[in-house]
């Protein structure tokens, strides 16, 4: 995998997971299980859109061609789905709790870690499907 491309994950994960979640599904989806799916589904839509343009963009560039298969096409974002929905399910929770403690250094190591497992995820997927 190269660097280019793991930068490319990790820029989209953070325009997906940060940027566009809304602040109602930030503070609802450890609570209300409609806020954090709504969440996840924008972040899957939001991650393949970027994705295709961030593609176009670099065959545009570099007139190279890319094979993608069609595995990455039919299984990357529904798992990328199904993941994030069942991480971030038990991790908005944890976090939740530990704002409301106070714990905040904790909350941020929570926070890290979250994100640690959302790029495990997305790294190991597409990995195994390309």
């Amino acid at each position: 995998m190269s660097l280019t491309l793991i930068f490319a994950i990790i820029f989209i994960h953070w325009i997906a997971d940060f940027v566009c979640q809304t602040h109602w599904q930030a503070v609802n989806k450890s609570t209300n299980n409609e806020a954090l799916i709504a969440h996840t589904i924008n972040y899957t839509v939001i991650f393949g859109v970027l994705t295709f343009w961030i593609t176009v963009i670099y065959l545009a560039i570099t007139k190279e061609e890319i094979k993608v298969s069609q595995s990455l096409v039919y299984w990357f974002l529904p798992t990328t789905f199904i993941c994030h929905t069942i991480t971030d399910y038990f991790t908005s929770r944890l976090n939740t709790r530990l704002w409301k403690k106070g714990d905040i250094h904790n909350f941020f190591v929570s926070v890290g870690f979250d994100q640690v497992l959302h790029y495990l995820q997305l790294f190991i997927t597409f990995k195994l499907l390309t």
